[in-house]
């Protein structure tokens, strides 16, 4: 599996669609640059990337990646279409079969964090998959290839806005629970911690809301983001609590029971373990930089 950093969001460079008669072949080529994303509608290709080999049948489709050798290992054996898409990610990528999922350093943005920053993430795509929902993304890549000869002023926007949405359903359908069942659960954690932070959460009810043993929601939770179920919903928390600092009046007491700290001194220590501000010299700083 692959998966992109951003913001800012992977850039489609440039899209088109082929049929290869029997005996074609896609062209050879060498750490190109960019991602070549083969969607194959109808017949085979076969494909070599480096020493991997794959069979991109009809329904499936393949991430070629830009630093690598890529080619044909045959030609093909059939009528074969299919749609491809050269992109970028220009905050950069990395094979999830070799490296951990992606987990945000909040030491590179200094001893504490604005609270008004882009937050990073990755988007986590299939690098060749069967896909179970190849109408959709058929008609997608077809409006992405149509939108070409639209207006100049907003077609290239429409084109941008389509890719994006061809990425969310390769990521939305690639069957995360089949191929990495860790991540799967961590990221079903993380929706429900995101969902429910304003509440009272406690193991036993993570794990009644997963129907997994809470010391095996942790262990994933480690494992994909580096941290246990309270220290990610405590970022949760603490980042609320940063926005009511900055745009309330509210009192420290308040702000904490309404980001679901059950107890004022609790939220001034992870306040102040995470920020090395303490809530009244965070608010101070911003408030006093503002004026």
């Amino acid at each position: 599996m692959l998966q992109l950093f951003a913001p800012p969001l992977p850039t489609l460079v440039a899209a088109g669609q082929n049929t290869f008669d029997i005996g074609q072949s896609h062209i050879n080529r060498n750490k190109i640059g960019v991602f070549d994303l083969l969607v194959v509608t109808e017949g085979r290709l076969h494909m070599g990337e480096d020493d991997q080999h794959f069979q991109v049948s009809s329904g499936d489709t393949l991430i070629l990646y830009p630093d690598r050798h890529h080619f044909s290992i045959s030609p093909c054996d059939q009528i074969t279409h299919f749609f491809w898409f050269h992109f970028t990610a220009s905050k950069g990528w990395q094979d999830l079969t070799t490296s951990k999922p992606f987990q945000y350093d909040e030491k590179a943005t200094g001893e504490w964090r604005n609270v008004f920053v882009e937050n990073p993430f990755g988007i986590t795509l299939p690098q060749y998959c069967k896909l179970s929902n190849l109408e959709t993304i058929e008609h997608l890549c077809s409006k992405i290839i149509s939108s070409e000869h639209e207006s100049i002023y907003t077609g290239e926007w429409q084109r941008q806005i389509l890719f994006q949405q061809l990425l969310q359903e390769l990521s939305t359908h690639m069957k995360l629970a089949n191929s990495m069942p860790a991540f799967a659960v961590a990221e079903k954690a993380a929706v429900y911690l995101r969902k429910n932070y304003a509440q009272k959460v406690t193991y036993e009810d993570l794990g009644h809301a997963l129907m997994f043993h809470p010391n095996h929601i942790a262990r994933c939770m480690i494992q994909a983001f580096g941290c246990t179920p309270i220290e990610f919903i405590n970022k949760i928390r603490i980042d609320q609590a940063k926005i009511l600092l900055l745009s309330t009046d509210w009192s420290t007491d308040r702000i904490s029971e309404v980001c679901g700290f059950t107890q004022s001194a609790y939220f001034s220590r992870v306040f102040k373990k995470l920020e090395k501000l303490s809530p009244s010299q965070f608010r101070k700083q911003y408030v006093g930089n503002i004026l």
